[in-house]
C-alpha cells in the first residue's frame, strides 16, 4: 500500500511540474517579442539620429547597429530578438 502512495505522489508530482513550472520555462520570452524590441530599436534609432544632427555621433555610424549592439538584438527574417 505504501509503494501505491509513493508511485501516485511520483505521478502527480509529475503531472504538476509538467503542466506548471516547465511549460512557462519552455514558452518563449517576453522579452523576445519582436513587435516590443521593433519599437525598442525604432526609439533608440530616434535616438540616434537626434545625436547625430547634434554632433554627438559620427556621421558615418550606422544607428541600427548601434541600437541592436547597445539592446542586445539582432534582425531574423525581417524582425528583431533577443540575442
Amino acid at each position: 500500500m505504501g509503494k501505491i502512495i509513493i508511485v501516485l505522489a511520483f505521478i502527480g508530482i509529475a503531472y504538476w511540474y509538467w503542466t506548471g513550472p516547465y511549460q512557462h520555462s519552455a514558452k518563449a520570452h517576453p522579452e523576445d517579442n519582436p513587435k516590443k524590441n521593433a519599437q525598442i530599436i525604432a526609439e533608440c534609432v530616434a535616438q540616434e539620429n537626434f545625436a547625430k544632427a547634434d554632433g554627438y555621433r559620427d556621421p558615418g555610424e550606422n544607428p541600427e547597429e548601434i541600437c541592436a549592439d547597445e539592446n542586445n538584438l539582432y534582425m531574423f527574417d525581417g524582425k528583431w530578438y533577443r540575442r
